[in-house]
């Protein structure tokens, strides 16, 4: 092989790295970071990891959410259950914290194996039931977690928390670093759920956050992929104002004092940017230099590897 296409392959390869870049729950942990604004800390990262990998990405739920203590994977109950059924992990759990656990490609999916209406109506239930019992647990960590009551206001609070860092991994997978986008939640419906519940958290501090994300969504001239990297630089600079002043700041002070605390109390209020579409197009030209950072000690581990086969090459073609 001449040198030329050495260089050739080398470039593909690395061009393809970069899709990697949310391919762990630690980049995913890192937009969480970001967005909520709070310092890490060792239980909140294990929280964000279960997020992501346990009640987001993972099929085979082992103990976690066990009715009886025993092993349970809810894609071989399933598969079992309907015989023929098959599907990739995006197909369930990435419909969002709120959201009804169906989706178009589901909707397709069952249509295909010519299911009655009562099969189809059976299955939903059992998705409904399993959101519910996973919904069910999550809730119960996240409260004490941060040593929320078990209910009323301080629950509320929680519950938004889970959904916001929830919508945030779905955005994270539709990031441009991603290209199988197949059976994620619409963003039309991750956008609403991100505005409900940052207009439950403060409605009047963060109707500016809401217009801007908003108006994101519904652009008819920015791509889905660029409008998740807009959507997601938007909540990290904002979001985390919009938590740290609610409730006149009751809810700071309480995530302080169970050993939660804020990066950066000086940051400023959403009302003082105007995102606009042509931001949004400007900023698609330089978040390619974030992705760099992105990618984590995954693409620093590939990259590293690609470039010790490439020297073993060379010194192999010397001798």
């Amino acid at each position: 092989m001449r040198k030329k296409e050495v260089i050739i392959v080398f470039l593909i390869i690395i061009s393809h790295a970069s899709s990697l870049a949310h391919a762990s729950w630690e980049q995913h942990a890192d937009d969480m970071y970001e967005v909520l604004g709070l310092e890490r800390n060792e239980k909140l990262t294990n929280w964000m990891r279960f997020v992501s990998s346990v009640l987001i990405d993972n099929n085979n739920t082992d103990y976690i959410f066990s009715d009886d203590g025993k092993p349970f994977d809810f894609y071989l109950y399933l598969k079992e259950k309907y015989p023929g059924f098959q599907c990739k992990h995006r197909l369930l759990f990435h419909w969002g914290y709120n959201s009804r656990p169906w989706s178009t490609y589901l909707q397709d999916k069952v249509i295909g194996y010519g299911w009655s209406d009562t099969k189809i109506q059976e299955f939903q239930t059992d998705l409904v039931a399993e959101q519910k019992r996973r919904n069910s647990f999550t809730n119960n960590y996240t409260e004490n977690l941060f040593g929320f009551a078990h209910g009323g206001k301080e629950a509320r609070v929680a519950r938004v928390i889970i959904s916001i860092v929830y919508d945030v991994h779905l955005l994270g997978d539709y990031e441009p670093d991603n290209t199988d986008l197949d059976g994620l939640q619409d963003i039309g419906s991750v956008v609403g759920d991100i505005i409900n519940n940052i207009n439950a958290l403060d409605k009047q501090n963060g109707s500016v956050l809401c217009k801007q994300l908003k108006q994101i969504s519904q652009s008819s001239i920015i791509q889905v992929q660029d409008k998740a990297s807009a959507l997601l630089s938007l909540l990290k600079k904002h979001f985390g104002f919009i938590l740290r002043t609610a409730e006149n700041g009751k809810i700071a002070k309480h995530l302080n004092e169970q050993g939660f605390y804020f990066v950066d109390s000086s940051a400023g209020h959403p009302c003082f940017e105007k995102k606009t579409t042509k931001n949004v197009l400007d900023y698609k030209k330089t978040r390619n230099k974030s992705y760099i950072k992105k990618g984590g000690i995954g693409v620093v581990i590939i990259i590293s590897i690609i470039l010790l086969v490439v020297l073993l090459f060379v010194l192999f073609k010397k001798k």
